[in-house]
């Protein structure tokens, strides 16, 4: 985490994308958004758990963070009633961050080969696309 917390001192904007690990697990906490410049933007496109929750909204409500933008939450599907999502400076969206015409495109490709395959006994190319 030293190199977050370095980061996070310096940054203007910051877009998490990691897996969730154990390392990553609250990997911007209070200790970093603390070291962080008022006004910084985060885009979290990783997994909720990456940013623990209480500390991201006294973020936002101190004014360090400027803006917030969620393509992933710590509960799936995202409580549309949860206070956070109502916070003037949150925009989230319903994880698709990955939803493009290309995407659809190889998806189907995929699942029509699987169907072909299956009907044919022959081993799936992805089991998910």
């Amino acid at each position: 985490q030293a190199g977050t917390r370095a980061a996070a001192g310096h940054s203007h904007v910051i877009s998490v994308h990691c897996p969730l690990t154990p390392a990553t697990r609250g990997l911007l906490g209070r200790t970093e958004f603390r070291l962080m410049q008022r006004g910084v933007l985060l885009i979290n496109c990783a997994r909720g758990d990456v940013i623990d929750k209480q500390a991201l909204v006294g973020a936002l409500d101190s004014g360090v963070l400027a803006g917030v933008g969620l393509d992933v939450h710590w509960v799936e599907p995202a409580d549309p009633h949860e206070p956070l999502y109502r916070h003037p400076k949150v925009l989230a969206l319903p994880h698709m961050g990955t939803i493009t015409h290309e995407v659809y495109t190889r998806f189907a490709q995929i699942l029509c080969e699987n169907i072909v395959r299956r009907r044919e006994g022959r081993e799936l190319l992805k089991r998910l696309c």
